[in-house]
C-alpha cells in the first residue's frame, strides 16, 4: 500500500481538523500548541475524540477503529487539557520511580554485599543454574559480566568513585555498592534475575512481595514505565507491552487484592494500563521501611482528569476508568488512603 500523506503547514493541519468537526475557538492558541507539541503527538489525545467507525468498516488488522470525524462537542481545548494532565501525571510517576530506583539499588547492593563485596562477579554467590543458561553470546553470566564491564568503562569517564577504584585497586573488582550506582536502571533486572533465590526473596520482601518471580516481573515493568515517563511519551490511553497478572498471597497484606484478575476496570487490557503500574509502585513504596507519601501525590493528580464529553451512546468519552485502567471508586481504596 502506497503512503499518501504529504507535509502540511500547521495552519493547514488546523483547518483540516476544523473541517473534520473539531471545534477550535482560539486558532492562535491552537497553533502555538501544535508548535510546542507537534501535530502527530497531539493525535494521541485527539484520537479518543473521534467517532467510531461502523462495525462493517472496522479493520482490526490495520488498527482502524475510528473515522476522521470528531464527535459533536469535541474541542481543541479538550486536547490541550488532556496533554497538560498527562504531562503532569508523567512527572508525578517519574518522581515515584526515581525514589523506587534508589531504594532498589540500595537493597540489591546491601543484600549481595553481605555474601561478598564482589558477589556480582562470582557465580558461587549467585544462582549457578541461572548463570549457566545460554544467552546470545555465551552464558547469562558471561553476558552479565560484559554488562558490568561496559557500565564501569562508561562510568569511569565522569564518575570519580569508579575512576578512583580503578586507579587505586586495579586488580580488584568494583564493589557491588559502586557497581549498582554505575548500572542503568534498565540493567538492574538482569542482576536481580541472577541472584540466589534467598537473596532475591529478601529484596522482594523489602518491597512487599513474598516471592522473587513476580517482583522480578514488576521490576521490568517499572523500567518500562520510567522510560515512558522520562522520554516524554504519553500515559493516557496507553497499553504497555508488559502485562501484570497478580495472584492473591503474592504480596503482603491486601492492598493489591483489588487488581487480581481482569474485571477490576472497564478499560480494555486492564493489566497493561497505567493504573496497575501506579498501584504496584504505590504499594512497593508504602511497603518499604522508609515509607512514602507518593501515593497521595499521584491520587491528587489523577483526580484532575475532568472532561465531560459523551459519545453518541451516552458514555463518557474520556475517563480514568475507560482509558487508564482505574477501577470505579478507586480513590476510596485503602491503597490510596493517607495512612
Amino acid at each position: 500500500m502506497e503512503y499518501t500523506k504529504d507535509f502540511k503547514e500547521r495552519d493547514e493541519l488546523l483547518n483540516q481538523l476544523v473541517e473534520r468537526g473539531l471545534e477550535v475557538p482560539d486558532p492562535q492558541a491552537a497553533l502555538q500548541f501544535l508548535t510546542r507539541v507537534g501535530y502527530f503527538r497531539s493525535g494521541a489525545y485527539r484520537y479518543v475524540l473521534r467517532e467510531l467507525l461502523p462495525p462493517e468498516q472496522i479493520n482490526p488488522k490495520l488498527r482502524q477503529f475510528r473515522s476522521d470525524r470528531y464527535v459533536v462537542g469535541a474541542s481543541f481545548g479538550h486536547v490541550v487539557q488532556l496533554e497538560a494532565f498527562d504531562f503532569k501525571l508523567a512527572r508525578v510517576c517519574l518522581e515515584g520511580l526515581l525514589d523506587f530506583e534508589v531504594r532498589v539499588r540500595a537493597a540489591i547492593a546491601h543484600t549481595l554485599a553481605a555474601s561478598d563485596i564482589s558477589a556480582h562477579t562470582r557465580v558461587d554467590c549467585l544462582d549457578e543454574r541461572m548463570c549457566s543458561r545460554p544467552a546470545k553470546n555465551g552464558t547469562k553470566f558471561e553476558a552479565w559480566m560484559k554488562t558490568c564491564d561496559d557500565a564501569i568503562t562508561a562510568a569511569a569517564e565522569d564518575e570519580d568513585f569508579i575512576a578512583h577504584h580503578l586507579l587505586k585497586y586495579p586488580e580488584q573488582p568494583v564493589p557491588i555498592w559502586a557497581l549498582t550506582e554505575a548500572l542503568s536502571f534498565g540493567k538492574l533486572p538482569f542482576l536481580f534475575e541472577l541472584m540466589k533465590t534467598e537473596d532475591a526473596r529478601e529484596v522482594a520482601r523489602s518491597f512487599g512481595f513474598e516471592h522473587p518471580r513476580p517482583f522480578g516481573a514488576v521490576l521490568r515493568m517499572m523500567v518500562d514505565l520510567r522510560n515512558t515517563c522520562a522520554h516524554g511519551s504519553r500515559l493516557f490511553n496507553r497499553a504497555f507491552k508488559r502485562s501484570l497478572s497478580l495472584r492473591v498471597h503474592e504480596t503482603k497484606g491486601d492492598l493489591l487484592d483489588h487488581v487480581v484478575g481482569e474485571d477490576f476496570t472497564t478499560s480494555p487490557k486492564p493489566q497493561q494500563r497505567v493504573y496497575i503500574y501506579a498501584a504496584v509502585l504505590a504499594f512497593m513504596l508504602r511497603s518499604h521501611t522508609a515509607g512514602t507519601n507518593w501515593h497521595m501525590t499521584f491520587k491528587t493528580q489523577a483526580k484532575k482528569l475532568d472532561i465531560t464529553l459523551h459519545a453518541p451512546d451516552g458514555m463518557l468519552l474520556v475517563s480514568r476508568e475507560r482509558n487508564m485502567g482505574f477501577p470505579a471508586g478507586w480513590e476510596q481504596l485503602e491503597l490510596w488512603g493517607s495512612s
